[in-house]
């Protein structure tokens, strides 16, 4: 464990990165402002949870869906957006756009100060919305340039936009990246957002982990051999290499410095899964036996539940109120209790012909999917179907938005209006 190299925090007072609207000057160093008027727009309707969405919507730019979107048309991966009230944040290896999701016209786009290291085609992860949704966080893999005697060197800025007026309210500078080898193709992404930390990863052939204090706007700590896959709790779990073939799950106190809480679970071919707030679960393999392992994690590291049957391609989400819906290749369906992770129901279910929904979204009680028959709404705690026709399977949703694969091209997201 290190303590971080050098920090820099930037207030938007000294180094705004988007323009004023309406002003004709100069635009300021790292923005492109493309102002809409929506002055004119009725205020929108919001439904939480909704239940139902409109038959027209707007198209969102390519960057909603690139690296996430298979030929076929599935969401392979998260998509690299976050929606907040009316507003869709779409992040790119160099950029973020904020976008009104009622036109899918860019009300802002914001680039990094220093110059983007990735390769511009590079997959970008989901910014993060903090817990008291007043800011965006976007991480950018930059070349922070060298001075005197001190060569230039790979980090990572730390954008947070305020999404009141969508500019940028402060930048941190992360220092300590290993300096060998192409990092074009690294991966960096926020983690998390706890009440008081924002937790970033970096992985290219190595793993990295920084704590950036919200509140201070300084990173606490970083780790330079390890870098977390999820946040339960203030704990951050990461898989690491014992050898070339075994692995672990480990536990670090996000508060104090790092600190390695708990080391659990002795096997290969492990992945890790955000499960909700309070649960991770775990799969792969046991190294002795060779089983399968399913397993939910609390933040101490402590057994919630097993996971039962065939775990193959296994995702799960959170639906920010207290349920987890996960999901295997089967297709299989099971709902937990986000806090104890207690099985609520699953599908198909024996004793009747009801088949399980291809999940694509879950949020505030209600699980999103399709089926044969198409798009369907389910009750998050019961597995009852609420709508058997609202229009859409979102894969993002908000109380204003469903942004869900256009039926017609499925490579293009739109974001369709809520209406009940």
């Amino acid at each position: 464990m290190r303590s971080i190299l050098k920090v820099s925090a930037a207030l938007s007072a000294t180094a705004t990165l988007v323009l004023l609207a309406g002003c004709g000057g100069a635009a300021e160093p790292g923005a492109n402002h493309k102002p809409t008027s929506t002055d004119s727009a009725p205020p929108r309707q919001s439904y939480d949870p909704p239940q139902k969405f409109a038959a027209q919507g707007a198209p969102l730019p390519e960057a909603a869906g690139r690296g996430s979107i298979t030929r076929a048309g599935t969401v392979a991966r998260p998509l690299p957006l976050a929606l907040r009230g009316t507003s869709a944040y779409i992040a790119a290896a160099d950029n973020l756009q904020v976008i009104d999701t009622g036109t899918g016209k860019a009300m802002t786009t914001i680039r990094p100060r220093h110059r983007s290291v990735t390769a511009p085609d590079a997959e970008a992860s989901a910014p993060v919305v903090t817990q008291d949704g007043k800011l965006a966080l976007v991480p950018f893999l930059v070349e922070f340039p060298g001075k005197g005697t001190t060569p230039s060197r790979v980090g990572v800025e730390l954008g947070a936009i305020d999404t009141t007026t969508n500019k940028m309210a402060w930048t941190v500078d992360l220092d300590g990246l290993p300096n060998s080898g192409d990092q074009s193709n690294a991966q960096v992404r926020v983690i998390a957002a706890t009440k008081s930390t924002a937790v970033v990863s970096v992985f290219s052939g190595y793993g990295v982990t920084y704590a950036v204090d919200l509140g201070t706007r300084k990173a606490t700590w970083y780790n330079d051999h390890i870098g977390a896959a999820a946040v339960i709790g203030d704990t951050a779990v990461a898989i690491t290499s014992k050898d070339s073939v075994r692995q672990q799950v480990i536990g670090l106190d996000i508060n104090h410095d790092g600190k390695q809480l708990w080391t659990q679970l002795d096997g290969y071919e492990m992945t890790a899964h955000t499960a909700g707030p309070h649960l991770i679960a775990v799969t792969g393999r046991d190294y002795g036996s060779g089983n399968t392992i399913g397993t939910l994690l609390k933040p101490d590291g402590s057994k919630a539940a097993d996971l039962p049957g065939d775990l193959l391609g296994l995702t799960c989400r959170y639906d920010d109120a207290s349920v987890t819906v996960c999901q295997t290749e089967e297709p299989r369906t099971l709902a937990l209790d986000a806090e104890t992770g207690k099985q609520l129901w699953s599908l198909p279910e024996k004793g009747s012909n009801r088949v399980a929904p291809t999940v694509s979204a879950a949020w505030h009680g209600v699980i999103y999917g399709t089926t044969s028959n198409g798009p369907v709404a389910l009750d998050a705690k019961t597995g009852a179907d609420r709508n058997t026709s609202p229009g859409a399977a979102p894969v993002a949703v908000n109380e204003y938005t469903g942004v869900a694969l256009d039926p017609a091209a499925h490579h293009t997201l739109i974001a369709y209006p809520a209406t009940g």
